[in-house]
């Protein structure tokens, strides 16, 4: 299949669909043939432009928007970053989960501001999963002039939490912090862990609730991943949820707290050989890898368990070629609604329908103006660490 040119996240010229007669990777189309799973009959459903546009369209009271910030792995691409999702519920709270390689810059793009940008859920510490985290506490830092909220498990040791993840990354900042003080509000050089006991989690208490604030629930819950200390997390509101698994292999006890979501987002795999081809990799190694992971079939298997409204499927390898054959794998043990997560990929959720499209962001974003009630910070003396007077003497004055 010849390719067309791609610019930036779109394609402008070539084919459009694949054989299968899906639409192909940076159409400017969602990769599913179930754009629209209604959910009532014979009621009127809103209507949606065909391309989402941030800042253009308000939430209603009793909707969740999800967003895919990074809808790859390790392999981190233009068009593709590793992973991340963005929540936004109707009642104004926005929540971030994991915050892989190259999920910021596609975040930022959606033009925030970032005092609405506070609250990281993470699922594990991979760091495809995590590889952005100083970027968002840089890029946004400087203007949310309040803490960055991290949830996430205790790990096999304290060192493996997600408690002294943070504290490693705050440690890693300090210079960084120190040359900012006195230039820069500080409120926003604070990293705050809300580390939950992941040990207590068991056959008898397979959930935890971790988040419960302004009606919105968040339980963890364990998932099968490498090794000890992996979660997936599920959010309740306004009669809404949805689930979000991070990566593992798929298990009984994931499936069961996610029955009767109405978005299961889970990771899914391609077959070993063609990881193997694709990667230019050993295939005992890619053996190894997929082992780790779900792979489409089996995702399937657990969308028969959970019986969602829609299935999403993120953290694959995108082109041309493994969109059909991703499919293929899926359709074996499943016909539920499904669809395969893009980069900047939408999913609006409401009590009467969950519509998917693609997002079409600026390129050369800035910052929004700030919400009423965001924290203004302060700005206090400079850091004790100056630089050499022998040296600030050397600067070349200004012309006048």
């Amino acid at each position: 299949m010849t390719k067309g040119m791609i610019q930036g996240h779109r394609r402008i010229s070539g084919p459009s669909e694949t054989p299968d007669g899906f639409p192909l990777p940076l159409s400017g189309r969602p990769l599913t043939k179930t754009p629209v799973v209604v959910r009532k009959a014979g009621v009127e459903l809103k209507q949606y432009p065909e391309t989402f546009i941030h800042g253009q369209e308000v939430l209603a009271e009793d909707e969740i928007r999800l967003t895919c910030l990074g809808s790859g792995n390790p392999f981190v691409r233009r068009a593709q970053a590793a992973t991340g999702w963005l929540c936004e519920l109707g009642n104004g709270d926005k929540f971030v989960f994991d915050v892989g390689g190259g999920t910021v810059q596609n975040l930022w793009s959606l033009e925030i501001h970032p005092a609405l940008l506070d609250k990281l859920f993470l699922t594990h510490l991979h760091l495809d999963h995590v590889g952005d985290f100083h970027v968002l506490y840089d890029a946004l830092g400087w203007a949310r002039n309040s803490p960055l909220h991290v949830w996430g498990p205790s790990g096999y040791t304290q060192e493996m939490g997600t408690a002294h993840f943070c504290e490693m990354m705050d440690k890693a900042a300090l210079w960084h912090d120190q040359s900012k003080i006195g230039i820069v509000p500080g409120e926003g050089m604070e990293i705050i862990a809300h580390e939950f006991d992941y040990g207590k989690l068991g056959p008898a208490n397979p959930k935890m609730l971790v988040y419960d604030e302004n009606g919105v629930q968040i339980y963890a819950f364990p998932t099968v991943h490498c090794i000890y200390g992996t979660v997936g997390y599920r959010l309740e509101w306004n009669g809404l949820s949805f689930s979000f698994h991070g990566d593992g292999s798929p298990s009984g006890i994931e499936a069961d707290q996610a029955k009767g979501v109405d978005v299961f987002m889970h990771e899914v795999f391609l077959d070993a050989e063609t990881f193997a081809r694709k990667n230019n990799m050993p295939l005992q190694i890619a053996k190894n890898v997929v082992g780790e992971h779900t792979t489409g079939d089996r995702f399937g298997q657990l969308m028969e368990i959970v019986q969602p409204g829609l299935g999403v499927g993120y953290h694959y390898i995108l082109d041309d070629d493994t969109v059909d054959a991703m499919y293929e794998l899926l359709w074996k043990t499943s016909d539920i609604p499904m669809v395969l997560a893009q980069d900047l990929t939408v999913i609006n959720i409401t009590p009467e329908q969950i519509v998917t499209r693609q997002a079409d962001s600026n390129l050369l974003h800035w910052t929004p103006p700030a919400p009423p009630n965001a924290p203004r910070g302060t700005v206090g003396a400079r850091s004790d660490a100056k630089i050499p007077q022998w040296l600030v003497d050397s600067v070349v004055p200004p012309l006048d």
